[in-house]
């Protein structure tokens, strides 16, 4: 990994841990994804949608089961709140 793209991974890790703190969560962050999604347009003008997920140091650090059980969690809870949205 570039030394660039290092320094870009640990002010990454260093916002996420500012957010989760000023969101009050408490004790010490032990593993994080971050979803990103972005838009373009080919040539031809076609739509192209690239996603993918930015985890600690590039990724490796959390095994997949891990990264999977923490997705699947938060989907899980969100689709909990949008049954019980009222809008």
């Amino acid at each position: 990994m570039a030394d660039q793209e290092k320094a870009a991974y640990q002010r990454l890790e260093a916002a996420v841990e500012e957010v989760c703190r000023l969101e009050g969560y408490e004790g010490v962050l032990t593993e994080w994804v971050v979803i990103a999604a972005s838009q373009r347009f080919d040539e031809d003008g076609d739509g192209i949608t690239q996603v993918g997920t930015l985890l600690p140091g590039g990724g490796g650090a959390i095994p997949h089961h891990r990264v999977m059980g923490l997705l699947d969690f938060i989907q899980a809870r969100m689709r909990a709140e949008a049954a019980c949205d009222d809008g």
